[in-house]
């Protein structure tokens, strides 16, 4: 099922809430349910209010996790538990792609070790899947969602969020598997929160100080501070 649709729906009525809402809300807008929270708050007089009316029957939880699992919906407030749109999502919008929904949805696209996706293609293919999963070292689990959310260039603080984990800790995995042998491009992101020219200043400076990470993150701490150092060190290593 290729719910690209239902996403984009979801984003453009968050736009035009123009606040996080929460699971329900966000359901209840959609499909058009004039439930007490939907008019006390006035959300009935938004244009997009029933967008998908006809789809009350769709799981809309599903659907919005997929969306966070895509890097296009993330939760905004732990405590209110809503959600609005990223980065991407608001250029999933303008350019939508195939996303599918069902127990078959696996990518494996940015893992590149094959055994590793042998053994997870034939997991699913015997529906153990879920099994395989629950007895896989969390650590793992999480690296294999980072490869695969760099591989869709999915911010990394986005990244972080959705796994309600710090950009510290995203660095740290990042180590980690350059430790293992598995280097990753993160230069969209560092191009993004840096800039392009910037990273080819500091690139010139490292080349300068003879390759020495620990001097440069020393002459540049007072311009970057210690996360950027860490991914300027990372991409730069």
């Amino acid at each position: 099922m290729n719910i690209q649709n239902h996403i984009v729906k979801a984003i453009i009525v968050i736009q035009e809430a123009g606040i996080g809402l929460t699971r329900k809300q966000l359901q209840d807008i959609l499909t058009g349910n004039e439930s007490d929270e939907v008019q006390s708050n006035e959300f009935d007089q938004l244009d997009s209010f029933g967008i998908a009316d006809g789809s009350e029957d769709e799981d809309w939880n599903a659907i919005f996790d997929r969306a966070i699992e895509e890097g296009l919906l993330k939760v905004k407030n732990q405590k209110r538990h809503t959600i609005t749109y990223t980065t991407e999502g608001k250029k999933f919008r303008k350019k939508p792609h195939f996303v599918k929904m069902g127990e078959d949805d696996e990518d494996y696209s940015g893992i590149d070790d094959p055994e590793l996706v042998s053994v997870m293609r034939g997991a699913m293919s015997n529906g153990i899947l879920s099994i395989e999963q629950q007895v896989m070292n969390p650590r793992t689990k999480r690296q294999i969602k980072l490869i695969q959310a760099i591989d869709r260039k999915i911010a990394l603080d986005d990244f972080a969020q959705n796994e309600n984990i710090d950009l510290d800790e995203v660095i740290d995995e990042l180590e980690a598997l350059r430790k293992s042998g598995k280097n990753l491009d993160i230069t969209y992101f560092t191009d993004e929160v840096i800039g392009p020219d910037e990273v080819e200043e500091v690139r010139e400076s490292l080349s300068e100080l003879g390759g020495n990470i620990q001097k440069l993150r020393e002459e540049w701490s007072d311009v970057y501070n210690e996360q950027e150092l860490r991914l300027l060190a990372y991409i730069l290593s």
